[in-house]
């Protein structure tokens, strides 16, 4: 991505409205990491896991080509591990994940098993997103996701518009680079 498209995005968001909507906050920080991920040559998702006492307990955005490409570094699962390496001590059913953009079907099977309780993203994934179609899972994983509470993000239209933004930026070229990942792949095998 262009270094000025860059640092247009980063004075949009220095830009984002006071918090008014209950989620603001986390949503301005969700918007915070999805730029670092834009910045690092990833998908512009970023996510952030808060306490029941509305407390920051980790962050994380997408990593999926930095370094290399790794499939499963979407910002959900980077901050899930997270979650899991630093803070195996917290309840976390007790725990509500933000995250920039609606969670893919991957994503989605990860939180579900981590025990997570709340889901809140600030865009939907027309393409992708997963998490408000619980009802197409098996029924084991209809079960678990019975534990689990999936819902847009309650914030000023700002940060949502900026998440969709910044995911859209990209999202051609992001495509392609997942293709000649692939590619590289099948050469390297024959």
């Amino acid at each position: 991505m262009e270094v000025a498209r860059l640092q247009q995005l980063d004075e949009y968001l220095s830009q984002g409205p006071a918090s008014h909507c209950r989620d603001d906050i986390w949503a301005r920080l969700c918007c915070q990491q999805a730029l670092l991920a834009l910045e690092s040559g990833s998908y512009g998702v970023g996510a952030v896991i808060v306490d029941r006492s509305n407390e920051l307990v980790c962050v994380a955005h997408n990593s999926v080509f930095s370094p290399g490409y790794q499939s499963g570094k979407h910002a959900e699962m980077e901050v899930l591990n997270i979650l899991e390496q630093d803070f195996s001590h917290l309840k976390r059913h007790d725990l509500t994940l933000y995250v920039s953009l609606e969670p893919c079907l991957m994503c989605t099977g990860r939180i579900l098993l981590s025990g997570i309780g709340q889901v809140r993203y600030l865009a939907k994934d027309k393409a992708g997103g997963f998490a408000t179609h619980m009802h197409l899972l098996p029924p084991a994983w209809k079960n678990l996701a019975s534990q689990l509470i999936v819902e847009h993000a309650k914030v000023d239209r700002f940060w949502s518009d900026l998440a969709l933004t910044m995911v859209e930026e990209q999202s051609d070229q992001m495509r392609k680079k997942v293709v000649s990942a692939w590619q590289a792949s099948v050469d390297e095998r024959l």
